[in-house]
């Protein structure tokens, strides 16, 4: 059971949700999307791979935080700072191993310095075979 998720030329806005397309899908039902950002994972263990890049036009900061089981997870963010001499490209990727109970939401949320063009995300999620 795995599925992948992408997006690119995608432009990141500070407190929003990032929005991904399917690339393979889980005909098991275990990942679904019910919206464009937000993955929807029944009970289990997942190993949950991430990376997003964009662009600044000026000095900022990128962070990305994932959130399940209802809360935000700092602790698993990416952060990458951008020069103070100007603008450039931010690059961070992630993973974790997402223990759900119940059945839960994930979803990638973008709070960086400022909003970032050009966005690229990658993410995959391959159920585990241990039980709860």
């Amino acid at each position: 059971m795995f599925a992948s998720f992408f997006n690119y030329q995608y432009p990141l806005v500070r407190g929003r949700q990032l929005a991904v397309f399917p690339d393979v899908t889980d005909p098991t039902g275990n990942i679904t999307q019910p919206a464009l950002e937000q993955i929807a994972l029944a009970p289990g263990y997942y190993l949950i791979s991430y990376k997003v890049s964009a662009i600044f036009r000026q000095a900022n900061y990128m962070q990305v935080t994932p959130s399940y089981n209802g809360v935000p997870h700092l602790e698993t963010s990416i952060y990458f700072a951008v020069s103070a001499d100007g603008g450039g490209s931010a690059c961070g990727s992630g993973f974790l191993i997402l223990r759900a109970p119940v059945a839960t939401t994930f979803f990638l949320t973008y709070s960086g310095s400022a909003d970032a063009i050009d966005g690229e995300i990658n993410l995959t999620i391959l159920k585990l075979r241990r039980a709860l």
